[in-house]
Parts: structure tokens; sequence; C-alpha cells
């Protein structure tokens, strides 16, 4: 860990620039054409590129996550929401479920609950987690049923931002900042407890490294991962900061030299895992 490998170029059209969502060695890009968004798959290792068919209600998507059923190497795709509606105001649309199997969208007339960020949110256990804001809450999309819902857990208090990150074993973790004022500011890991609808404390960062990733609390930063790996940067930050559940180890790792960040600027990350047997379909 701590190197940084070049992937082969990525065969997308050249619109299709913007990366939304990764699964099972598989990555999802989407372009904008005209008022809608079109969406790609493809797998840089294999040099593949396939174009999703359009869906049942063109829009600009609010919300776009991907799973990949391990089993069968079909992945889904959820898409939600619409801000090219009333200048960036996510607009209430019927979710919609893409199937590589079918290579076909469902529509499902349950709606989101609460404005919802793809970075947010985390596949666990046949279900798609994400966090509201105003209120900071949990809502889920039940992929069988096709239904969200909301879940009546208890947000630890003082959280001022916060994402999501599948766990291993199934566990679901929210990675957050905490605190009131910022000498009282911490980073904490939590584990969804569903039987106490709370959240179990798992994880803090040292306060060293919490103040070496962020210079001051009023900066944004950055958390994604998956299994046993939660990677966080920071805006004013060129390097990144990873923790080791399983081992419960800390390690920093300096900014991809493959990649010059413009000053200013900052580069965004994502899980992803290469896989040779991941197919476009």
């Amino acid at each position: 860990m701590g190197l940084w490998h070049s992937l082969p170029s990525i065969c997308t059209p050249k619109k299709a620039h913007t990366l939304i969502a990764s699964a099972g060695g598989l990555l999802c890009f989407s372009a904008l054409e005209g008022r809608h968004d079109e969406l790609f798959i493809c797998n840089p290792l294999r040099r593949e590129c396939k174009q999703l068919p359009d869906m049942h209600h063109k829009r600009q998507l609010g919300f776009v996550n991907m799973f990949m059923d391990a089993k069968s190497r079909s992945y889904r795709i959820v898409a939600a929401g619409d801000y090219s509606y009333l200048g960036g105001t996510s607009r209430a649309l019927p979710t919609e479920v893409y199937d590589s199997k079918s290579n076909s969208w469902t529509i499902y007339n349950s709606m989101p609950i609460g404005n919802l960020h793809s970075s947010k949110s985390a596949f666990c256990n046949g279900r798609l987690y994400c966090l509201t804001s105003s209120p900071c809450g949990l809502v889920a999309f039940d992929m069988d049923r096709g239904s969200w819902e909301s879940i009546p857990v208890r947000m630890p208090r003082s959280l001022l931002d916060a994402f999501l990150v599948a766990g291993e074993y199934g566990h679901l973790l929210l990675v957050g900042r905490v605190g009131l004022y910022s000498v009282h500011q911490s980073m904490r890991i939590w584990e969804l407890n569903l039987q106490k609808l709370d959240w179990d404390e798992v994880g803090k960062m040292p306060h060293s490294l919490f103040k070496s990733l962020l210079k001051s609390s009023a900066e944004s930063f950055q958390c994604f991962g998956h299994g046993n790996f939660i990677c966080f940067s920071a805006q004013k930050q060129q390097k990144w900061l990873v923790y080791d559940s399983f081992k419960r180890f800390w390690q920093w790792f300096g900014g991809c030299p493959l990649l010059p960040v413009p000053p200013g600027k900052r580069l965004r990350g994502i899980f992803y895992e290469p896989r040779l047997d991941a197919v476009v379909h």
C-alpha cells in the first residue's frame, strides 16, 4: 500500500469526463447531453466501455450509485433526483434502477426522502444507505422491494459533516467530524446498530493526525473507502490519510505524481477494485 499505479487510458467518449460511481472493477461516468445526463460503464483494464440506454425520465441526475452482485457478476445502478430543475433544486422524480442482466431501467414510484448526495451513500446487505441533510438523518433504498424508507436511528451529537462506508462483514460505518468549537473537534468512526437504532463508536482519529489533516475548523474533508480501508483527504491537503480498521493503523501517503494538481484545486477520490473478470455486458 502507498504506491500509485497508472491505469490504462479510459476509453469513454471525451464528453464523459465525470466519474460518479464504481463497483466490482467497473467505473461509471456521466456526460451532460443537452439538459440530461448520459451514463457510461467501463473497465479500464479490459479497455471496454458501454453507453447505458436512456432512462424513462431523462434528467440531470441528482443522485447515482452502483452495486455489483459478487455471485452473478451483474451490476445495478440506482438513479434519483433531477438537478436541472429550478436552478439546482432536486426535483422529485421516480427512482430508476438499471440492471445489467436485462440491459434496461425499471421505474419505482418511491421517491427519495430528503436531499441525497452520491458521495454520502453506501451499499450494505441489499440496501443502499444514504445520509440526508437538513435535518441530518439516514434513509435506505431496498433493492428487492424498490422502495425508500427512513431509518429512525439517532445521529451522533454535534455531527458537523459525515460520510458512509461499507465496512467488513456487512457492517455500515459512519465517518464524521464532531464538535462545536475548533479546539474540541475530532474525527470519529461509528458502526450502525439496527437493533438499538443507534451508532456504536468503533474508532477515533488521533488528534495529531486530525490537526494535520484539517488546518482549520472551516475546512471541508472527503472520505471514501470499502472493507477495512478508509481514505481521507482535505481541501488544502495534498497528501492522503488511510486508516486500516483491521490493523487499527493510520498511514499518510503522498499526492499522485502522475496527475499534477493545479494550485487551489483538489483531486476527488473513489474506491476502485481492479478486476479483469468485470465485464460491462
